[in-house]
């Protein structure tokens, strides 16, 4: 017990947690700052980028059929939070269809930022990990997102008329949008750019990046708390689920990880992964696609509550888990 203490202790000690927390109290005082939107999609871009670039470079010198056990085992987390997610707050949470499955493909799909957190987690602790983890972020980024709404559309036939476009715009969305073009863009260029040329942009997608994801995090902070101050007159047992979840997602991921022959420190990050919730990807999709769903039920529960929780517990968490699996 006194080993998972120290590690919550210095996770919360880290400058991107506590950024995330100077953003929370920044809305709870009624701070004046402010981030300008521009800026918050400048920061996306960058780390979004980065992640991708490190991943590409890490891929040449990984094969393919090394990666066929967890790309195959992502895909599986994926779907199953889904159909977890779905099947909690449909019959324990007393939550409508709708909400369910809006919920359900943000907890299927995941978090960049999280995934980032715990990577330079990982860094500070000096736990190697698979190579070509960043891959694995980029297939858990969609299929979720694309099951929620053909389940959607399959349950509500007679609401597809009113907006035919929805599968298709949650395919783009989910496999073309911001996001995920972002991640495939950065891998690519990480794979096929020269040594020279990564040399050159290094500055900004590398040296520069854990500053810009604290500046990313302080933003997160306060959307995440204003998200939760719209959610008025529901119970705070209701969101049990946002706690839930994470936990339930986190012990899978690892466990399967460990059982197909990942590392500590991979097995630690899919299941991390596993844990985690979207909010790029799925609100856009979620928004166009299903535009009954409360957007704040799903951006409030992802993050304003869940990526709270795993940046403060469930990284120290999972980790300690994984290491003595």
């Amino acid at each position: 017990m006194s080993l998972i203490v120290d590690i919550i202790q210095t996770n919360l000690l880290s400058p991107m947690i506590l950024f995330f927390l100077m953003g929370i109290l920044a809305v709870i005082v009624n701070s004046d700052l402010k981030v300008p939107e521009a800026f918050y999609s400048g920061y996306t871009m960058i780390i979004l980028f980065t992640i991708g670039i490190k991943g590409g470079v890490e891929l040449k010198t990984v094969s393919f059929f090394t990666m066929l056990p967890s790309i195959g085992a992502a895909l599986f987390l994926s779907i199953l939070m889904l159909f977890i997610t779905y099947g909690l707050l449909k019959r324990v949470f007393r939550f409508d269809t709708t909400n369910s499955l809006a919920i359900a493909a943000h907890y299927g799909s995941v978090s960049a930022v999280t995934f980032v957190a715990a990577l330079g987690f990982l860094e500070k602790m000096g736990i190697p990990y698979e190579s070509y983890i960043s891959a694995i972020l980029v297939v858990m980024e969609g299929p979720a997102i694309i099951g929620a709404i053909i389940l959607y559309k399959l349950m509500n036939k007679e609401n597809q008329t009113s907006n035919p476009s929805g599968i298709g715009h949650a395919f783009k969305e989910a496999f073309f949008g911001k996001s995920i073009f972002l991640l495939i863009g950065g891998i690519f260029i990480g794979l096929v750019a020269s040594e020279d040329g990564l040399e050159k942009i290094k500055p900004l997608f590398g040296d520069l990046f854990y500053g810009i994801l604290c500046i990313f995090l302080l933003h997160l902070g306060m959307i995440a708390t204003q998200q939760m101050k719209k959610l008025k007159g529901f119970r705070i047992t209701s969101f049990l689920f946002a706690f839930i979840l994470p936990l339930v997602g986190g012990f899978i991921g690892v466990t399967v990880a460990s059982l197909i022959g990942m590392s500590s420190g991979g097995a630690f990050m899919l299941g991390i992964l596993t844990a985690s919730s979207s909010y790029i990807a799925a609100p856009a999709a979620i928004e166009q696609a299903i535009p009954e769903a409360n957007p704040g039920l799903y951006l409030g529960s992802s993050l304003g509550l869940t990526l709270p929780f795993n940046l403060i517990i469930g990284i120290p968490l999972f980790f300690w888990f994984s290491s003595i699996f």
